[in-house]
């Protein structure tokens, strides 16, 4: 006698676990998707699957044939043909599903009687053009084809919920599994509701906290964990206890391998997204090789934009680099600069041509890291996408690319082995157990299938297709739930007030679940649900009492008080020992500034090498800004001293924007940056003049711009003279008609008092410090200098030479010299072996103390503020975060 095969069917089953409490051998569980290939299998009528993607452009071409200026669909397929094509054809799924051929009734009037949704999915259904079938088209095929003679080999099907809960076309297969000797019956259940539990925490770590500890408390081998949220702080509270981790991660499209192909067919559109561009050849999986993404993140950190000449100084690298090569340079030019994509659409050909790069370097890849793989087949479906589009917009692409790359749920900790069973949804459990603990219940849905209009079930049904009904569709999904819950004694249901900063919304199920609760009294039935599932509530402070007795859902743990801990201020100085290599290799001022700041910000960085990585260094705001004005100025000026001008005409500053904003200032360009990018480039316009006329009235020739400089800064230390090579670069550097150096520092700040007080306090270092420069590193004279506020047009000067000058409070040879002494006290510390975090120690000195700020006047030392304000180090010091 042959094996008896049996089928446990519910709706909602094709994801559930095998049989928990009672496995055995000839025995499946399967939902509606699990027991339609079964019957296909065992009827021999398998075919290949098509992926939705597929699919969907499948369906527009159809769409496409179709098409006309009258159709009620055609405005819609103008604005956005995929997700039309995908709105339609879940429609069209959904009607096959249950059973629909594509006809209509014989007395079927469009516009009377027949909606044009109905009468577009008919016309469609009869449309030329190839249109793979799916999971709808299989069981619509399953009455035909269950009146084949092959033996089914099944002998009896369970059905987890009552059959007539299911749609009419599976009572009809059911009808017919009976005619071929298969014993159809329902599963019998005692119909016992749960004795419900809630626990209601404010936010996502009490909630786990509770969670962890009431697993800890008892036995779980008849425990069902339903986990409908991701898991990774439950996880953490889980393993603190030594119990097993759930490892449920959350849905994300932001993973890095999920993340290649969506940015890359962003940056080949103009204009180009630099941030865009950072992050794909930022990412671990990035197609471009890692010298040279390198190298192009230098040039986009220098000017953020492409074509720049920091651009093509990192084209040369690669193509001198021995692993990349002049190919490779061709190639990142055309793609990521000369060979942009115009326009907001393009050839469907254009796309896959630029896409052949990027499969074959994820192939190159694909061998060493077979995590790629599905990255690989994901473009070549992609591509085959685009193959069959003549013409494509940058939209469209986004929707093909999104349909095709579905978001991921990958846990940061893998799941391990537990002596709970772990299901997603409660309609998923077909054991008995004791207690299910429901983690996630507010984010806990069913989709049930497609809301149909109360017409159009009409209409279909004169055709003998029987579509759930609009009522009908959320009970069902309420039903097959209600229907899971009496597998358990005890539910446990989770509830979470707020999650990534918002309120949560409440959920629906619970009303049902409350609904279905027993009632002892005839009060309990006149209470409003309301009332009656508030009573059913608890919060985590009322679980304990006051002797540390903590109880919940029959579980209970007597808690013991931990130790008070308070925070611990960061230290402020560290004492690393006398080491003579601690001594600066070279000087720029703004090392210099951050060593006079905060000697432990300039030790990270100078000594450790700590700093942020490229892409996140690629100027933005009032710094992309900055180096954009500086640009355009230093542009101008070849110009200028070209044809012997000293003031350009405003025609001129505008030609010279145009022709730069691509390569230093992208972000402009794009879409919703017009309003910004108009203001902008207004103000600028007007501030460039601004700076040409004034040196032109003040008598001073500019020679050149980012003029570098190097010389040796004379320290003593310890009684002994050190030289640090100290270099840098001036922004603007000439001569006045006397013959006297100048030097010109460019700002773009949003408030220019700071310099304006650095200048009339006599603090203004960075001049001082130029001034120097000026003199070969020899003395400091009073030769004019200048700050310019590009976006006020202003000079701010001591000098007469830029307008009206700023009376000084001090000599810019007294404040080099009081400098000059902070730096070798400075480093003193710093050999010695003391390290201080400036801001930390005065947040933290002792009111009897004096401030930095004034000890270091009292020695006559200059005071520079701590660079705490663009500091990336704040953690590491302690002023960020809670000290832990």
């Amino acid at each position: 006698m042959g094996a008896t095969l049996i089928v446990e069917f519910g709706w909602f089953l094709d994801r559930a676990p095998w049989a928990f409490s009672n496995p055995g051998l000839n025995r499946v569980r399967v939902g509606c998707k699990g027991f339609t290939n079964l019957l296909l299998t065992r009827l021999g009528l398998t075919r290949p699957d098509t992926t939705h993607a597929d699919r969907v452009g499948q369906y527009l071409q159809r769409l496409l044939t179709i098409n006309s200026e009258n159709k009620w669909f055609h405005s819609s397929l103008e604005v956005d043909p995929w997700a039309t094509a995908a709105e339609l054809l879940g429609a069209r799924d959904d009607a096959v599903s249950n059973g629909w051929s594509g006809s209509l009734p014989m007395d079927a009037t469009p516009g009377a009687n027949v909606s044009p949704l109905l009468q577009t999915l008919a016309a469609v259904e009869a449309a030329n053009g190839n249109l793979s079938p799916a999971l709808a088209d299989d069981i619509r095929e399953l009455p035909a084809a269950l009146l084949s003679p092959l033996p089914l080999g099944i002998d009896h099907v369970i059905l987890q919920h009552a059959e007539s809960s299911f749609p009419k076309i599976w009572r009809d297969i059911f009808m017919l599994l009976r005619g071929r000797g298969v014993l159809v019956s329902e599963k019998a259940v005692s119909g016992a509701q749960p004795q419900l539990h809630v626990l209601t925490a404010e936010t996502e770590w009490e909630a786990a906290e509770n969670v962890a500890r009431w697993l800890a408390c008892g036995d779980n081998t008849k425990t069902a964990v339903v986990c409908s949220e991701h898991t990774s702080v439950l996880d953490h509270y889980l393993a603190d206890r030594g119990l097993p981790r759930l490892g449920v991660g959350a849905s994300s499209s932001w993973r890095a391998n999920d993340q290649i192909i969506p940015l890359f067919f962003e940056v080949i559109w103009g204009p180009i997204n630099v941030r865009l561009l950072a992050e794909f050849l930022s990412l671990p999986g990035t197609p471009v090789k890692r010298p040279a993404s390198g190298y192009l993140l230098q040039a986009l950190k220098q000017a953020p934009g492409t074509g720049s000449e920091a651009w093509f100084e990192a084209l040369d690298k690669i193509a001198d680099h021995q692993d990349l090569g002049p190919s490779w340079a061709s190639d990142i030019d055309q793609l990521f600069n000369t060979s942009l994509i115009d326009g907001d659409t393009a050839p469907g050909s254009v796309l896959v041509e630029k896409a052949a790069w990027l499969t074959a370097q994820l192939r190159r890849l694909a061998k060493k890291k077979s995590a790629l793989l599905p990255t690989v087949e994901q473009l070549l479906q992609v591509i085959d996408l685009l193959s069959t589009v003549p013409e494509v917009s940058r939209r469209d692409v986004r929707r093909i690319v999104n349909s095709v790359i579905t978001p991921q749920s990958s846990s940061i900790v893998a799941q391990e082995a537990s002596p709970w069973m772990r299901l997603a949804h409660l309609s998923e459990l077909s054991d008995d157990v004791d207690y299910v603990l429901w983690w996630g219940f507010k984010n806990a849905t069913l989709v049930p299938g497609r809301r149909w209009d109360a017409h159009d079930v009409a209409t279909l049904e004169k055709v003998g297709i029987s579509l759930p009904a609009p009522e009908n569709a959320t009970a069902l999904a309420t039903q097959h739930t209600l229907a899971s819950a009496t597998h358990c004694r005890n539910l446990i249901l989770i509830e979470i007030e707020q999650a990534h900063g918002a309120r949560t919304e409440g959920q629906g199920l619970l009303e049902a679940l409350v609904s279905a609760q027993p009632t002892t009294s005839p009060e309990d039935v006149a209470k409003p649900l309301m009332d009656r599932a508030r009573e059913l509530r608890s919060t985590p402070d009322q679980l304990t009492t006051a002797d540390g007795l903590w109880a919940f859902a029959g579980r209970s743990s007597q808690l013991v008080a931990a130790p008070q801990l308070s925070p611990t201020p960061p230290a402020a100085g560290y004492d690393v020992g006398a080491n003579p290599t601690l001594r600066p290799d070279q000087l720029s001022f703004t090392q210099l500034s951050k060593l006079l700041g905060c000697s432990f910000a300039w030790a990270l960085e100078k000594k450790l090498h700590l700093r942020s990585n490229d892409a996140a260094a690629i100027p933005e705001g009032n710094r992309m800004l900055g180096t954009f004005a500086h640009k355009i100025v230093e542009v101008l000026h070849h110009q200028l001293k070209a044809e012997s001008k000293a003031v350009p005409e405003m025609e001129e500053i505008h030609r010279c924007i145009e022709a730069v904003i691509p390569q230093y200032a992208s972000e402009l360009l794009l879409s919703g940056q017009k309003r910004r990018r108009d203001a902008l480039l207004g103000i600028l316009a007007t501030s460039v003049h601004t700076f040409f006329s004034q040196l032109s009235k003040g008598g001073i020739s500019i020679e050149s711009f980012e003029q570098e400089f190097d010389y040796e800064l004379e320290l003593s230390i310890d009684g002994e003279t050190y030289p640090v090579p100290t270099n840098g670069r001036m922004d603007a550097a000439g001569f006045d008609t006397d013959g006297r150096k100048v030097a010109i520092d460019l700002k773009w700040s949003n408030n220019g008092k700071y310099l304006r007080e650095e200048i009339s306090n006599g603090t203004a270092l960075q001049l001082a410090f130029y001034q120097w420069a000026l003199h070969d590193g020899e003395t400091v004279s009073d030769d004019p200098t200048a700050f310019f506020l590009l976006k006020q047009a202003s000079f701010v000067s001591a000098h007469g030479h830029f307008g009206a000058p700023l009376p000084r409070a001090v000599h810019p040879r007294d404040l080099w010299v009081r400098a000059k002494k902070a730096i070798e006290f400075s480093v003193d510390e710093v050999v010695n072996g003391r390290i201080t975090a400036t801001q930390v120690a005065d947040d933290y000195r002792a009111e009897s103390e004096p401030s930095r700020e004034t000890a270091s006047r009292d020695r006559g030392l200059h005071y520079i503020k701590p660079p705490c304000r663009f500091c990336e180090l704040g953690v590491l010091c302690g002023l960020k975060g809670d000290f832990s």
